[in-house]
């Protein structure tokens, strides 16, 4: 089988399928990358005109996506991102376009611009042969609107290598919890929908109720300078550092627990690490995150609550207990076999000539979760 992989830049690729790619490679399937940049590696197809962000110069994408399916002799093309899994499934390719889609771009989708995003999703669904999504939100939007057996869900996401967040015990703390420094971690992109003013605001209430916090906040983006200067305002540079990238396993070690502030996600991938790691995660209950097994979530945006909540779990010494979790579950060679059968399947779809559908019937329930989460 010759699999296309294509992203709106490279860094998607390299970020969420590299493990995927080397083990589709290592079951003798040939696997063919595209993005609007490079990948790390330097083997890829850079498309021109494919950006992030939808705009003029389709026409041209279209050209180059055609010219690398034919070129390539690609036998299906899975994309993900949401301009180029826009512009595969409008380019009129020879081959099936099976969307991998990471998170629809809303929370609970009751918003005008939410409606908008769903009046194209919907519209894309017509020239899609196959859904892969990882979160029950999503799983369930698009179950009303297309084939069951055209979906699959992943519920740990692509998954990751446990032995890369190795289960460590937290840092030491004396037998009184009284007196001793709760360390926190927010590891994410530094973004308007990831909200990292509440992680701040949460180190605020924590420090009023008398715990004494700090908070380790790594990542990149377009808030990344305005989050250092909320800190300083605050006068709370002593006990939040805004550090830029980081090792996000290494920084899960060294704290006590993570806090998740997203506003919608698709499958926070950075949780998974936390379980992996044996660190509970503190969040609100928004899509993609309350998917998560044993995490503590809250109403959305109550930062004051969520603190409340930490803060009693650190007094009591509750948070320190182990979290009971199989670290394996998450391996990524679980999610990257289910999405090579699911290829498949979509390739022999096509070839018998199968029509495209896109409403499940009646009743009917798609592929569901292939991969269980298990207790240690």
């Amino acid at each position: 089988m010759k699999i296309g992989v294509l992203a709106s830049v490279g860094e998607m690729v390299d970020w969420f399928f590299s493990d995927m790619i080397a083990s589709w490679a290592g079951a003798g399937h040939e696997v063919s990358v595209a993005a609007g940049t490079g990948t790390d590696d330097g083997t890829g197809w850079v498309i021109e005109g494919l950006t992030r962000r939808p705009g003029p110069g389709s026409m041209r994408v279209w050209s180059g996506l055609q010219s690398w399916t034919q070129e390539e002799q690609l036998d299906v093309v899975l994309t993900n991102t949401a301009t180029a899994s826009a512009l595969a499934r409008t380019a009129r390719l020879p081959v099936p376009v099976v969307y991998f889609c990471h998170g629809l771009h809303w929370n609970e989708g009751r918003s005008a611009s939410d409606r908008l995003w769903q009046l194209v999703e919907r519209v894309l669904l017509w020239n899609t042969a196959g859904v892969i999504t990882m979160n029950s939100d999503d799983y369930s939007w698009f179950g009303q609107r297309f084939c069951a057996d055209r979906i699959l869900r992943l519920p740990t996401g692509v998954g990751l290598r446990p032995a890369a967040y190795p289960r460590v015990p937290p840092p030491d703390v004396d037998e009184a919890i009284e007196g001793n420094v709760l360390r926190l971690a927010w590891i994410g992109e530094f973004s308007h929908r990831k909200r990292p003013h509440l992680a701040i605001d949460i180190v605020e209430a924590l420090r009023r109720d008398g715990v004494d916090a700090t908070l380790t906040m790594t990542g990149q983006g377009s808030v990344l300078l305005s989050t250092r200067e909320l800190i300083r305002r605050r006068g709370l540079e002593d006990h939040v550092d805004a550090t830029g990238p980081g090792d996000s396993a290494e920084i899960l070690a060294e704290s006590h627990a993570l806090i998740h502030t997203s506003a919608w996600e698709g499958l926070p991938r950075v949780m998974l690490e936390a379980l992996a790691v044996g660190r509970p995660t503190y969040a609100f209950d928004v899509k993609g995150v309350r998917d998560i097994p044993q995490a503590a979530l809250f109403p959305e945006g109550e930062a004051g609550l969520l603190a409340r909540r930490l803060a009693k779990d650190w007094k009591s010494g509750s948070l320190l207990e182990p979290l009971k979790f199989d670290p394996h579950t998450l391996d990524f060679s679980h999610s990257a076999e289910a999405v090579l059968t699911f290829l498949e399947e979509t390739i022999s779809r096509r070839r018998r000539g199968d029509a495209i559908g896109t409403r499940s019937p009646a009743g009917a329930r798609s592929r569901g979760a292939t991969v269980p989460f298990r207790a240690s």
